[in-house]
């Protein structure tokens, strides 16, 4: 007991020694009609830290998350290849800054697109792309505010691709979170383009915005900035093997938003060492002066951003239930469906026992040892990129 105690001490003397060490937010480094914060943990989904974080609020240029979220669906399903060309159309190079400046009638590849998309935040390529995708923006909005739907982003509505100036273009800190959440669980394999820092585009280096990107164990995300939201930044951070995500809006400057998003890791990471010390220590007392609203209030209390996975293994009791993603002639292509999903989306089904089931002629795909509540959040999944899933009922 002594020595946890010890343990618990050591780890508040150090988390209190960087918040008193680091230089303090000024009261005027947020508006408090556009901030709001939340960091959650991604594997639980549990709340660290919230503030106005169900406030609408614009988004800004965290909108490209989601296009980049919909190219990426786009390329798995074939839809889209990284070869394919990008044209610039006449509306696409009338869009303001922060653009890529290419005439119109001129291209760049999808590849590309997407690099200078995240590195160059270029507003012209993100509704060439959009256009390329859905044939028109407004089309492609759409698209991305169903998905949002999808996600659970409840509060969210796209008017455009880029998040330029647009009264009726709104998202929330929480959303935001579960957009970033959705991203890192449904494309793991393609979440490395948010570490860019600089890309090269036609022999030209282009620098990226996101100066957090060079602090230790954060790993990627989006920056944003519009007169009427401040300076946005979506983040995920990593530490012994464990991730946040984190947003913060409406930063009256990019070093104050980026000081915040730094203090907030830091106070997410120690509060969780000091729970696994076993005491608490919440991260807002961690921030103490340095919380911009230490008083806000939550129209609704957020306990939890998003459901824990459902653990597989043991769960089902007397009665299993299974997963049909598919029926095959052959038993090596219902395994290729299973390792391709497995693939694709690990946090869902990197843990599922995968089954071919003989049916006459043909060998059925599943995933299986999911009780009845975890089966049909599993193929609602699936069905929601437009995969066909069948729940099964095994009984043991």
């Amino acid at each position: 007991m002594a020595r946890r105690a010890g343990l618990v001490a050591l780890l508040m003397i150090q988390a209190l020694s960087w918040v008193f060490v680091t230089d303090a937010v000024a009261d005027s480094a947020f508006s408090p009609n556009k901030f709001a914060a939340i960091v959650v943990d991604a594997s639980s989904g549990e709340v660290f830290y919230s503030r106005q974080a169900a406030a609408v609020r614009y988004p800004a240029s965290l909108t490209k998350v989601m296009t980049l979220y919909l190219a990426f669906e786009a390329l798995d399903r074939g839809e889209l290849k990284l070869t394919d060309k990008v044209v610039i159309s006449p509306r696409a190079a009338a869009r303001p800054p922060s653009k890529l400046g290419l005439r119109s009638g001129e291209y760049l590849s999808v590849a590309e697109a997407l690099d200078v998309l995240v590195v160059k935040s270029a507003n012209d390529v993100a509704t060439a792309l959009a256009e390329k995708m859905a044939g028109s923006e407004a089309a492609f909005a759409k698209q991305m505010t169903a998905k949002a739907r999808q996600l659970g982003m409840q509060n969210t509505t796209f008017r455009n691709a880029s998040g330029l100036p647009d009264p009726r273009h709104v998202s929330t800190a929480l959303d935001l979170a579960i957009l970033g959440h959705a991203l890192l669980r449904d494309h793991p394999r393609r979440y490395a383009i948010f570490r860019q820092q600089e890309t090269v585009f036609r022999g030209a280096r282009i620098r990226g915005h996101n100066a957090l990107l060079r602090t230790p164990g954060v790993d990627g995300m989006k920056t944003g900035f519009i007169r009427a939201s401040g300076f946005n930044l979506l983040t995920s951070g990593v530490a012994d093997g464990h991730r946040f995500i984190a947003v913060v809006l409406g930063g009256n400057t990019a070093s104050a938003r980026d000081q915040f998003m730094r203090q907030l890791l830091r106070a997410s990471f120690t509060s969780l060492a000091v729970r696994f010390a076993g005491d608490t220590l919440p991260v807002a007392t961690l921030l103490g002066a340095k919380d911009p609203l230490p008083s806000a209030k939550e129209a609704v209390g957020i306990v939890r951003a998003w459901p824990a996975p459902t653990e597989l293994s043991g769960a089902c009791g007397a009665e299993c239930w299974s997963i049909q993603v598919g029926a095959f002639r052959h038993r090596e292509q219902g395994r290729r469906r299973l390792n391709d999903l497995a693939a694709r989306f690990p946090q869902r089904f990197s843990r599922a026992s995968q089954q071919i089931v003989p049916s006459g002629e043909l060998h059925q795909a599943r995933f299986a040892g999911f009780n009845e509540v975890a089966a049909q959040q599993a193929c609602e999944f699936v069905r929601s990129r437009a995969e066909a899933c069948l729940v099964v009922r095994v009984t043991r």
